[in-house]
């Protein structure tokens, strides 16, 4: 009886299997494919940075009077130049990025970050805690901010807290909706019943499937929040309701305004370009982020 040679099984050549690009690499390819969301990046690094440690490096204190010669136009010594206090406007920009980091902090996390989750809980698994959620969120849109703000600065006074409390109260509430109609499509998809068929739980399908198919929506309502936020405490400041802080909106508001007619438009120029850059930067972010993240409109 003849016997048969066995041949030992091949293996398999590892070697010419591309590898992956390593992360620097990845991260340039990205860096090249959205040059506006680097840019955003690197405003909002800047702003972080300037809202930790502003006040430590600013050359001025920025509520130190007569540093120089009041109005004084832009020079070597005060690149902003002077405010009718003589103040050094330079000094009060970078000071003021804490007053907007905090508040923006703040809203994005406490306000838009636990209402974006709101929104996606209620959204997938609806019945009761969905119906706690909407009617929740009806009875506050009964509020405006500013109402709601004047409320609380009447009980607790004019303090950064309030600001906080009463921007964090507004965005709580603000995306859910839109998420929770969107969490209600993906929760209908294919997916998500082939993931239920093989017997994963509510939460793993909650938690591995219908999240991060939401999250590039998260992220464009996180980014639209700090913009509206930093405009928020802006506009406060600019009507006189603000803290007594030094802060952006403060410095645009009152007699700076009437003495940049006369023709010392460094007063409050400066402080506008801040506002300008920090909400342009936060919104294309997130609108490379999303870009990024969203499968649908990746290349």
């Amino acid at each position: 009886m003849a016997t048969q040679s066995v041949t030992a099984p091949q293996t398999f050549d590892w070697a010419h299997v591309p590898k992956r690009p390593g992360f620097a690499r990845r991260m340039g390819r990205l860096a090249r494919q959205h040059p506006a969301g680097v840019f955003g990046l690197v405003i909002l690094l800047l702003f972080v940075f300037l809202g930790l440690f502003g006040k430590q490096i600013a050359p001025y204190p920025a509520d130190e009077l007569s540093v120089g010669l009041p109005l004084q136009g832009p020079s070597s010594a005060h690149p902003f130049g002077l405010n009718q206090n003589g103040q050094d406007v330079f000094s009060r920009v970078i000071s003021g990025a804490h007053v907007s980091f905090v508040i923006c902090f703040w809203a994005v996390f406490l306000g838009a970050g636990m209402g974006s989750f709101l929104g996606i809980l209620g959204g997938y698994f609806g019945r009761w805690l969905d119906y706690l959620i909407q009617r929740s969120g009806e009875a506050f849109a009964a509020f405006p901010s500013l109402v709601l703000f004047l409320m609380l600065r009447t009980a607790f006074g004019p303090t950064l807290k309030t600001i906080i409390v009463a921007i964090a109260i507004g965005a709580l509430f603000g995306g859910n909706r839109v998420l929770r109609g969107q969490t209600i499509i993906e929760r209908n998809q294919v997916y998500v019943e082939s993931a239920r068929a093989v017997g994963c739980s509510e939460w793993r399908i909650f938690i591995r499937h219908v999240v991060p198919n939401v999250l590039p929506l998260v992220v464009v309502i996180m980014s639209g929040t700090a913009g509206a936020a930093i405009l928020a405490e802006s506009a406060l400041a600019f009507l006189g309701l603000g803290p007594a802080d030094v802060s952006w909106g403060r410095d645009m508001s009152g007699n700076n305004l009437s003495i940049a007619r006369t023709g010392y438009w460094h007063v409050v120029v400066f402080p506008g370009i801040a506002i300008s850059l920090v909400v342009l930067g936060a919104n294309l972010l997130g609108d490379s982020l999303r870009d990024i993240w969203d499968p649908r409109l990746r290349k």
